[in-house]
């Protein structure tokens, strides 16, 4: 639960940016977003309630130094490329992926959170952010100068994502915004092959430098993000199986830390309320939070918002339906084949000796005119007069004689 102090939000002048994150959360369907199940109001606070994610963040697991490794690092990627393939199909730039906002359920996947900072695009694809919001270790170089960015920007963050789980830190270290912009304007972050740690291959080093490069259009993913799922070290990767989380995760959170119901929901109380009395007895919190509604995600608005969105996955979904549809087909065709079988033993164990005859010069009668071959039956031949009925054919066993 996500709860907000309504005086602080004045105060800071940032209440316009709540309720517009709550909007834009209200619309994302995706396993590894983090979505907004309902939102409410008191005479103080805002709350929003996310669905329970309870492994704890990607920060606190770098802490406790359990997921350093090559396999848990690309399916942390495998989670957030698609995660941000929704985002930036729905024209949605997340603007602060950190390992604070990255969390992991009981399973063991990762789920993208916190779109207090992101923006969604209206007059793609000329539309472009200026605005430097942000984690400052996290953000692009585009960004931090305050020039044009737009979706590749989250490609550099989830660089520096991968850079800090292989080298345990970040390419750009600073104690102020103003350190790392010095540092980016005056050099390029990059992992040397003598320097990356063992057990590690030359397809993620390559992979991350590609991320951190500080010009977006030789960045990878300047052209689409297929371009990083299509990278030699992402390229055989099987999609599906993560989308659908039927593959197994590399590291899954221990039980003894894993958020209860009870504890996942706190109440927090703001230390600094006393000095915003003034604000808290006015009605301008009350005027501007008018529309803040509660917000159940069962109701008639909410799915009409879910509308709005498409899924690049769905493709995965109607897979899923083909191969359920499939495998029906193929019990029905199974039985039909047992049935039809039986049906042909009948047969056969009905017709008489006469009629296998009749059948049998019927079969030979009609290959032989399909390959023009002349023939002759009886006198007085036709050939636009033979019937190639067999139960039309009179025979005489005696007399009668083919002529190959």
């Amino acid at each position: 639960m996500k709860q907000m102090s309504k005086c602080k939000l004045i105060d800071q002048n940032c209440y316009e940016d709540i309720i517009y994150e709550r909007e834009l959360n209200s619309k994302l369907n995706h396993p590894f977003i983090s979505s907004l199940i309902f939102s409410f109001q008191d005479k103080d606070y805002l709350y929003m309630i996310n669905n329970l994610v309870s492994g704890g963040d990607l920060r606190y697991w770098y802490t406790q130094q359990k997921i350093f490794n090559e396999k848990a690092c690309k399916f942390l990627v495998s989670c957030l490329v698609l995660a941000l393939e929704y985002l930036h199909t729905n024209k949605i730039i997340h603007r602060d992926l950190k390992p604070e906002n990255i969390l992991i359920d009981k399973n063991g996947y990762y789920i993208l959170s916190d779109f207090g900072i992101a923006k969604q695009l209206e007059n793609e694809p000329d539309e472009q952010i200026i605005d430097a919001s942000g984690s400052p270790g996290y953000m692009s170089p585009e960004a931090i100068f305050k020039e044009k960015h737009s979706y590749v920007s989250d490609f550099f963050s989830l660089g520096v994502v991968c850079y800090e789980m292989m080298m345990r830190k970040r390419p750009y270290l600073g104690k102020n915004r103003q350190e790392i912009k010095e540092k980016m304007s005056k050099t390029q972050a990059e992992i040397k092959i003598n320097e990356m740690p063992k057990n590690w291959s030359n397809e993620i080093v390559d992979f991350i430098n590609k991320l951190l490069k500080k010009n977006p259009e030789n960045r990878l993913g300047f052209k689409g993000i297929s371009e990083i799922k299509f990278h030699p070290w992402l390229r055989y990767y099987d999609w599906k199986s993560v989308y659908l989380k039927k593959e197994k995760a590399p590291f899954i959170p221990p039980k003894k830390v894993i958020c209860s119901d009870e504890n996942a929901i706190k109440k927090r109380k703001d230390s600094n309320d006393a000095k915003y009395i003034k604000i808290k007895q006015s009605e301008l919190y009350t005027k501007v939070f008018v529309d803040y509604e509660y917000f159940n995600k069962y109701s008639i608005k909410f799915q009409e918002n879910l509308n709005i969105f498409t899924n690049p996955h769905s493709f995965y979904d109607e897979i899923q339906k083909k191969e359920i549809f499939k495998s029906i087909a193929d019990k029905m065709d199974e039985e039909l084949k047992k049935i039809k079988n039986e049906e042909n033993k009948k047969r056969v164990s009905s017709v008489s000796p006469i009629q296998a005859v009749k059948t049998k010069i019927f079969n030979i009668n009609k290959k032989l005119q399909s390959r023009k071959i002349s023939y002759q039956v009886g006198e007085n031949y036709e050939p636009h007069k033979v019937s190639l009925n067999p139960n039309s054919i009179k025979v005489n066993l005696r007399k009668t004689s083919i002529v190959h």
